[in-house]
């Protein structure tokens, strides 16, 4: 997506996999899709990634470190790229076990203060009163996730029926999240939608799965691009609020007017 495209915060795509497609079910990632990642958590991740990095070995100070990291972060925000180039910039000797350290340093960072998108609550309440089902799949260390959950003050929230956290060993992975939400919703694929900012991840699960998704394109892997046909969504939107924009019909007659209770996932 080039500059002009940016500044204009138009809606793009290649569209939904049906005309006007229903939906009655959306599963958010979090991280850049509820709140603002990029701007609370990643460079106070990557400072305590140079702190551990040095610990772990590495010949430098914090500082060198950190400014390493962020130019690396820049040219790619993957991790594995980020901790190869630094550990070549210092000529580590055991780069496996600093990276390591690195990566655990990044995921295990303490969770301050995090504020929601000015977007997420309208529209949270927008597919709450269509009667919308509403999850979230998080992905990273547990512990973290769920304190971010709770700093952003979505530990039961009534219109949030389940939040699922896939994790870095992949115990549960996003597909299988989604595809248990599917079970357990018991609702066709064409009428799930998946909102995230990653296409290699959330976006590229969602269409292997069948279900329509949406990329928010900001953030800490905005640089990314889709590899393939399956990374490709059907719509990339600038914000959180352009999503109620998009050409969906919401929810159902049956589900604005309560359908059968069920059990939540917490």
């Amino acid at each position: 997506m080039g500059r002009s495209q940016k500044k204009k915060r138009k809606i793009s795509g290649r569209g939904a996999k049906s005309k006007t497609p229903r939906i009655r079910c959306v599963i958010f990632d979090l991280d850049d899709t509820l709140y603002d990642n990029l701007r609370y958590r990643v460079r106070v991740a990557h400072r305590a990634s140079a702190h551990a990095m040095i610990k772990a070995g590495l010949k430098g100070t914090v500082e060198s470190v950190y400014r390493a990291r962020l130019r690396a972060f820049r040219q790619d925000p993957m991790l594995r790229h980020i901790d190869a180039q630094v550990c070549r910039r210092f000529h580590v000797a055991d780069p496996g076990s600093v990276s390591h350290a690195a990566r655990e340093a990044y995921f295990r960072c303490p969770v301050g203060k995090l504020k929601l998108f000015r977007g997420t609550l309208p529209l949270l309440r927008h597919l709450h009163r269509h009667g919308v089902r509403i999850f979230i799949v998080s992905f990273g260390e547990p512990e973290i996730q769920h304190a971010k959950i709770r700093a952003l003050g979505l530990v039961k929230h009534p219109m949030i029926e389940g939040i699922l956290y896939a994790d870095r060993d992949k115990l549960l992975t996003k597909e299988a999240a989604f595809r248990k939400i599917q079970r357990l919703t018991k609702l066709p694929a064409a009428q799930m939608l998946v909102i995230g900012d990653r296409p290699m991840s959330e976006i590229r699960a969602g269409n292997e799965l069948g279900m329509h998704t949406v990329r928010i394109h900001r953030g800490e892997f905005a640089v990314q691009q889709p590899q393939n046909k399956r990374e490709e969504p059907d719509f990339v939107v600038q914000n959180i609020s352009q999503v109620k924009r998009l050409r969906f019909r919401w929810g159902n007659k049956e589900s604005q007017r309560g359908g059968a209770e069920t059990p939540r996932i917490r």
